[in-house]
C-alpha cells in the first residue's frame, strides 16, 4: 500500500508513503491535480497564441487600411512604397506551395508597375488590390474576397452582395466590406472611391471600363477567372493612361 500510495497522477507527483505522517499525501491529492490542470492551460493558451499568431501570416493588418484611408494622396503613395517591398520579401523568404509564391511575386511586380505609373488614389488603391491578392496567393487561401468594391480602401470585402450601379438595369455581384454592406441595407448609399473623368468627380466604377481598369475589374469584384495582376501584365493599366 505504500508503494501505490508513493506516485501519484502518473508520474506528475511523487510523493513517499511515511506511517504517522499523513501531510504528505494530502499534499499530492491538492497540489497534483493543480499541477496537471496549470499545464493543460498552458498548453492551451500556448495553442490559442500560436493561432493568432499564424492563422493568416500574410493577411494585410487592418491598421494598414484605417491608416491608408485616412492618408492624403503623398502619404497614401508612401505606404503603397512600402507594402510593394514587404510583398516582394516575404514572397521570396515563403516556403509555401510554389505556384503560390509564383502568383505573389507576380502580383508584386504588377504593384510596382501602378505604383510608379500612379497618377491619383484610385491608381494607389490599385496598389493595395494587388498587394491582397499577392497576399491571398502566399496564405493559401482557395478563394480569397478581394477589397471593398465600393472603396477598397475600406480594406478585405467580408462577403459577396447583389448590387445594381445607378441608372443600370444589370444587377452585379459585387464583393463589399461589413460597413458598405450595412449603408445598402438600411438604404443608405457607401462611401465610394471618387474618381475624375472630364474635370469633374464621379464614383470610380462611372468611368467607361476602356478608360479605368478599376472600372472595369472592380478592384477584382468584377473579375472572372482572371487576376489584377495578369490584367497590369497584359498592359491593361498602361493602356488606360494614354
Amino acid at each position: 500500500m505504500q508503494r501505490a500510495g508513493s506516485v501519484l497522477a502518473a508520474g506528475w507527483l511523487a510523493v513517499p508513503d511515511a506511517p504517522g505522517a499523513p501531510l504528505p499525501r494530502m499534499l499530492a491529492l491538492v497540489i497534483g491535480p493543480a499541477l496537471l490542470l496549470a499545464a493543460v492551460g498552458l498548453l492551451l493558451r500556448r495553442r490559442a497564441r500560436l493561432r493568432g499568431e499564424f492563422a493568416a501570416p500574410f493577411a494585410l493588418p487592418r491598421s494598414v487600411f484605417d491608416a491608408a484611408h485616412g492618408a492624403d494622396e503623398a502619404g497614401l503613395r508612401e505606404r503603397a512604397a512600402e507594402e510593394v517591398v514587404r510583398l516582394g520579401e516575404e514572397s521570396r523568404t515563403a516556403g509555401g506551395e510554389p505556384a503560390g509564391v509564383e502568383r505573389a511575386l507576380e502580383a508584386c511586380a504588377a504593384a510596382g508597375t501602378v505604383l510608379d505609373d500612379a497618377r491619383g488614389v484610385p491608381d494607389l488603391a490599385g496598389v493595395f488590390a494587388l498587394i491582397a491578392e499577392g497576399r491571398a496567393a502566399l496564405s493559401g487561401t482557395p478563394v480569397a474576397l478581394p477589397l471593398c468594391f465600393f472603396h477598397p480602401l475600406h480594406g478585405p470585402a467580408a462577403r459577396r452582395i447583389p448590387w445594381r450601379a445607378p441608372g443600370r438595369h444589370e444587377l452585379q455581384r459585387v464583393a463589399a466590406c461589413e460597413t458598405c454592406i450595412r449603408a445598402i441595407r438600411t438604404r443608405r448609399a457607401p462611401e465610394v472611391l471618387v474618381d475624375r473623368r472630364d474635370g469633374r468627380p464621379v464614383p470610380y466604377f462611372e468611368v467607361p471600363a476602356e478608360e479605368s481598369l478599376w472600372a472595369a475589374t472592380g478592384y477584382g469584384s468584377l473579375l472572372g477567372g482572371d487576376s489584377l495582376a495578369a490584367r497590369v501584365q497584359r498592359g491593361e493599366f498602361t493602356r488606360t493612361l494614354t
